[in-house]
């Protein structure tokens, strides 16, 4: 069987709720394993899922490791792992050496937040062209003109700029990125899509960038850093209670990071179905940094731990979505949950 990223669940995938797990293992003398790693994105929902379903079937045991995509996807294929957690469908390279039988399920979806470290600015907003002039490393003080221009009445003090960004391979590093290629052609040249940036030479020149393991890490820079801002999964800044920008969307607007800005964009995709926009989303309200969060898995056939996986991935897909919204991600259509459940197979 050939990779499947199911491509059709990308025109539904943003969205609703809804709900129901089937197959029960059999308690056994000795737990089922499995083994996962990869993203830090979904990792606090992952997590979630994963406590919630053991004290359902304390016989099935999953263990999830934030270690970023890249080393999670290549230990995947090194055959070290049960599954990897991807914020992109595995495609090219990859794709040919994780080789057949792999399936890719998009999970979750969640909005790349910029969070940052400036006591007392409980509001700021950033512009398009400040965005993109902090993270090439032509704005290099938060009072810059570009920045006050967007705050006016706002005291922001006259602190060096600190980029915090990932270290490691990292799939919230390509949603940035993608972002903010979207917007800005001389990014796009300099730096452009990637998981592994190259940042510009002149963030590192002046001392203002700092890399941090995972999305925990580089919030955790942030949050002992003044004058640092960082890009990360939104549940790594919500949970905390860290300080979000509000960010320029495509109609001007500036938006806050929250359920009615992440509705405002995945309406706006399930209508016009243009994956061209998944770095930019269109329509009024819109937030405009979002992702979809995938598993990547081999299931076999009737073995007790691929039944346990599939298992565990119907969780997931249904009762687990309820979850979502809790920790700040984005629940799938009833729609997209159909027909990712296909591809699970039947229930024994």
């Amino acid at each position: 069987m050939p990779l499947s990223p199911v491509p059709r669940v990308l025109t539904l995938a943003f969205g609703a709720l809804f709900c129901a797990s089937l197959w029960q293992p059999s308690m056994a003398s000795d737990p089922i394993k499995i083994h996962g790693a990869g993203a830090s994105f979904p990792a606090p929902l992952y997590q979630r899922w994963f406590r919630d379903y053991f004290v359902a079937h304390p016989n099935i045991q999953v263990d999830y490791q934030p270690i970023g995509s890249g080393p999670g996807v290549n230990s995947f294929i090194e055959g070290r792992l049960d599954f990897a957690g991807s914020d992109q469908p595995l495609s090219g390279e990859l794709a040919e050496r994780a080789g057949d039988n792999v399936l890719q399920l998009p999970l979750t979806a969640g909005a790349v937040v910029l969070t940052y470290n400036l006591p007392g600015i409980d509001e700021l907003r950033l512009s398009r062209e400040a965005l993109v002039g902090i993270f090439l490393g032509s704005v290099v003080r938060w009072n810059d003109p570009l920045i006050l221009a967007a705050n006016p009445g706002v005291e922001i003090p006259d602190l060096p700029i600190v980029v915090v960004t990932r270290v490691d391979a990292s799939g919230t590093s390509l949603v940035m990125t993608r972002h903010l290629s979207a917007i800005s052609e001389a990014f796009a040249k300099q730096v452009g899509e990637s998981q592994s940036p190259a940042w510009p030479a002149l963030l590192l020149e002046r001392g203002g960038l700092i890399r941090g393991h995972g999305n925990g890490g580089v919030a955790a820079f942030v949050q002992a850093t003044v004058g640092a801002i960082g890009y990360v999964q939104y549940a790594y800044a919500h949970l905390p209670r860290m300080q979000i920008a509000l960010v320029e969307n495509r109609e001007g607007e500036f938006v806050s990071a929250d359920s009615d800005s992440f509705q405002a964009a995945v309406e706006n995709f399930r209508t016009k179905l243009d994956l061209s926009q998944f770095g930019d989303p269109e329509g009024a309200g819109a937030y405009p940094i979002l992702s979809l969060s995938w598993l990547v898995t081999r299931l076999g056939g009737d073995d007790a731990k691929s039944q346990a996986m599939r298992d565990v991935l119907r969780y997931a897909l249904t009762d687990g979505q309820a979850e979502a919204t809790k920790l700040g991600y984005i629940p799938l259509s009833g729609q997209a949950v159909s027909l990712i459940l296909q591809q699970l197979g039947p229930v024994d």
